[in-house]
């Protein structure tokens, strides 16, 4: 018997219940709270794992102490190791806060793992009601450089909803290739796009890749805020 089974009781259902609720109680005092991570960990079951994930859900009102015990919880996952990587995949695939467990797929799989899950979450994320999941997928991807991202982005430029849209934009800007270069060139041209933000960042990546444009006669009339059309390509007003 450990040391949190002697304290906390011995019948390892409701125990884990009891700790996992009191995890994700911000009302309970913060050395309750790690002490309940601490059990969690060792504890160490899909369960107990994706207890101490439920917590990145949740932003206590104090930042600093916030960070700090987020910090604590990525600590105690990161201790549990490899093992804990199917039940964190899950988790981020289902939640919104996963900036945090996101690390702990790069600690163990690299960039090429996050690039992994982060495309299949821009795939499966369809509900178009809900685009939060699928825009902050796009941002993650954004920081990577990867010739597999284009075939998730390119299609979310003509989503639905503007967030989206601009996210593709961020994930293809560090992009290379013809595919990326006409995909954005045409998303600027089009006459039915209503967004300034978007087409300016777009602009943006023209004008820092030094691209030029597949079609800057449909352009040239009707440039983002800010930019115009010289040689056929895009350059600040």
């Amino acid at each position: 018997m450990g040391f949190f089974d002697f304290l906390f009781g011995t019948d390892e259902k409701s125990t884990l219940k009891k700790h996992a609720k009191r995890v994700n109680n911000l009302n309970a005092q913060f050395e309750e709270r790690q002490a309940s991570a601490q059990w969690l960990a060792e504890q160490g079951s899909p369960e107990a794992i994706s207890a101490l994930l439920n917590r990145f859900s949740l932003a206590y009102e104090h930042n600093m102490k916030d960070a700090e015990e987020k910090d604590f919880i990525l600590s105690h996952l990161r201790f549990i190791g490899e093992s804990a990587l199917p039940t964190i995949k899950e988790w981020i695939k289902t939640n919104d806060k996963f900036a945090r467990p996101l690390t702990l797929v790069e600690h163990h799989e690299g960039e090429e793992g996050v690039v992994d899950l982060l495309m299949e979450i821009v795939r499966l994320e369809n509900d178009q009601f809900k685009p939060e999941k699928k825009r902050q997928g796009l941002i993650h991807l954004a920081k990577f450089k990867d010739n597999r991202i284009p075939s998730v982005a390119i299609p979310e430029l003509d989503n639905f909803d503007e967030g989206v849209r601009y996210a593709a934009v961020e994930a293809l800007s560090n992009q290379e290739g013809e595919d990326v270069r006409e995909a954005l060139s045409a998303a600027l041209s089009n006459p039915n796009e209503e967004s300034n933000r978007y087409r300016v960042r777009i602009a943006e990546v023209f004008l820092n890749q030094n691209w030029q444009l597949s079609n800057p006669d449909a352009i040239q009339d009707n440039p983002p805020v800010g930019f115009v059309v010289i040689d056929s390509r895009i350059a600040r007003a």
